[in-house]
C-alpha cells in the first residue's frame, strides 16, 4: 500500500445477481461513493481473496458494501 491510496474492502453485487469480495484501491482522499461516482473511468479493478483480479463495469454494479474486515462465507481452518 502507498501512502497515497487506501485498500477498501467491499462486497459487490452485479447486475447478474454475482456477488463479489475483496479490495478496492481508493485515494486516500476520497470516499468510496465518490471514486464509484466518477464519471471518468467506466471501470474499477476488484482484487478477491484468493490474488485474483477483476475489471468490472461500473454501470454492472447494483450494490456496494464496504466491509470492516476478511468476512468470508467459510471460516478459515489451519492445519496444526
Amino acid at each position: 500500500m502507498s501512502l497515497t491510496r487506501k485498500d477498501v474492502h467491499v462486497e459487490l453485487t452485479l447486475v447478474d445477481g454475482a456477488a463479489l469480495k475483496g479490495t478496492l484501491v481508493v485515494d486516500r482522499t476520497t470516499r468510496l461513493s465518490d471514486m464509484l461516482n466518477h464519471h471518468d473511468k467506466d471501470f474499477i479493478v476488484l482484487s478477491d481473496y484468493d490474488d485474483e483480479h477483476h475489471i468490472i463495469n461500473k454501470h454492472h454494479i447494483v450494490e456496494v458494501v464496504e466491509i470492516e474486515s476478511l468476512e468470508l462465507d467459510e471460516p478459515i481452518v489451519y492445519a496444526t
